[in-house]
């Protein structure tokens, strides 16, 4: 059985798509995304509309019990010579019906159906149908049910949940700050696009989620949408589990995607994250640094990044250890700069970091990213396809002597890329991989590539997975 939902009267439909699932109608969302890879550096807050473009998204509810797929027909309405669903590792085919396309998925997940390249796509949200045995009029229950609702800043407290049924658009800010189990539940969106920016560095006030020194979270299901500014973070917390979440709608500046600072014993599992910078990624603070970023779990995850990263530990890397790191099973379906990627430039040792069976796409359409130098300044990227990074570990400056002054940069070790596929479209060469330290005592060392594949053909060389090694880099194997 699967299960639509329609959009509130008040909420714009697509103007690209329409889909019907099951033969049953699907409300289907605009929302507004990057349309070129043109950032600048922080506290940059709004873009111009003319670097972004609308894309949709379609969620619905599917019943695994009686091992049924879901059949979709996505009607596009415009012309179009390609389309590709997307992970290309789930291997779904495509039959079309003038502009008319049907396929089938067959188990809840996260997709995309792209359209003569990454602009204008649709992304469907698959959901696991689940009771999550709410009863929203108990006490400590905020729900909100199918419509659209305002309620502004929502600050949870110790043991509530928040619900947002399927159909609800929610346009809030949450924050919880010291607080124990809190739970933030349901299949509808909160929308941050009313929002804007505020505070200083490093305090990332008013967006999506914010959590600070709390324990014991749960945030499941739930699509973010629109970020003001990192879509999730959390900032000293530990115990906290992320599953089927999605973010979607990141165009503003340095809009990051699930960040977790500081923080331990986290699972982000079966997740979608389109963001306008880092998509999953773990950092360290001042005055958080106190707590290892350590038993990390990134597990089932689909990964877009419009700018920076897909699954980085970095840039800012105050702590003393990370370690215990596994990223798992995820696929990278359009990158940057970099697809996995280990940033350290703070005073860190970095190691036992395990990236297994991660699958990531390279498409002939990907833009090279491009910094903006002032607001009159216009998008030229270099002719030809850009190649982001697919493996990258290095030590560095960049924010060493702001964030940990006086101090020892870090060393990154033990670090393990197994079980690596990466998708070429035809013509394209092998991404290019980086490996660098930046003293004989801060290096990046013991570095192990175990089985990477290029559009099936096992890869035996450094010289062949096109691997760059720098100074102060060295025990480097592939295998």
């Amino acid at each position: 059985m699967v299960i639509t939902h329609q959009l509130p009267e008040t909420e714009p439909e697509s103007r690209d798509y329409d889909v019907t699932v099951n033969g049953e109608r699907a409300g289907v969302y605009m929302c507004r995304v990057s349309a070129m890879p043109f950032n600048t550096v922080w506290p940059g807050c709004q873009r111009p509309i003319e670097q972004t473009e609308l894309a949709s998204f379609v969620s619905f509810d599917m019943d695994i019990d009686i091992n049924a797929p879901a059949r979709l027909r996505v009607d596009v309405k415009r012309g179009f010579a390609e389309a590709v669903v997307r992970p290309l590792s789930k291997q779904i085919k495509l039959e079309r019906d003038g502009n008319g396309l049907l396929f089938e998925i067959a188990a809840p997940g996260q997709y995309t159906l792209d359209i003569d390249g990454f602009h204008n796509a649709l992304h469907i949200f698959a959901n696991k149908a689940e009771d999550y045995n709410i009863n929203k009029n108990a006490p400590g229950v905020i729900y909100f049910g199918p419509g659209v609702h305002r309620p502004g800043i929502i600050e949870l407290k110790s043991g509530q949940v928040l619900y947002a049924d399927a159909g609800a658009v929610v346009h809030t800010a949450i924050i919880a700050e010291n607080q124990d189990n809190i739970r933030v539940l349901g299949h509808g969106i909160l929308d941050n696009s009313e929002f804007h920016r505020t505070g200083e560095k490093g305090q990332h006030a008013n967006s999506c989620m914010v959590l600070k020194k709390c324990r014991n979270v749960e945030v499941r299901g739930v699509i973010f949408k629109d970020a003001c500014a990192w879509t999730l973070t959390a900032w000293g917390c530990e115990n906290i589990i992320i599953d089927n979440a999605k973010a979607i709608g990141m165009w503003r500046y340095n809009s990051d995607g699930f960040d977790m600072c500081n923080s331990r014993n986290v699972v982000i599992s079966n997740c979608f994250v389109r963001a306008f910078d880092d998509c999953i990624v773990l950092k360290g603070f001042p005055g958080y640094n106190y707590m290892n970023v350590e038993n990390i779990i990134v597990s089932g995850c689909v990964i877009w990044c419009d700018w920076g990263r897909g699954l980085e530990i970095g840039a800012e890397t105050c702590a003393r250890e990370y370690r215990n790191i596994l990223f798992e099973d995820c696929d990278l379906i359009h990158s940057a700069h970099m697809a996995m990627d280990i940033q350290n430039s703070g005073n860190a040792h970095v190691h036992d970091v395990l990236f297994d069976n991660i699958r990531v796409e390279y498409s002939k359409y990907c833009d090279e990213p491009v910094y903006q130098q002032s607001m009159d300044m216009e998008y030229k990227p270099r002719a030809g396809t850009h190649m982001p990074y697919l493996m990258f570990a290095e030590i560095h400056d960049y924010y060493h002597n702001i964030l940990v002054p006086g101090t020892e940069h870090g060393k990154n070790s033990d670090i393990e890329f197994r079980n690596i596929y990466v998708y070429l479209d035809e013509g394209l060469p092998a991404p290019p991989s980086a490996f660098s330290g930046i003293s004989e005592k801060n290096d990046t060392c013991d570095i192990k590539i175990r089985s990477l594949y290029i559009n099936g053909e096992k890869i035996n060389s450094l010289e062949q997975a096109a691997v760059r090694t720098g100074n102060f880099a060295h025990d480097i194997t592939i295998e």
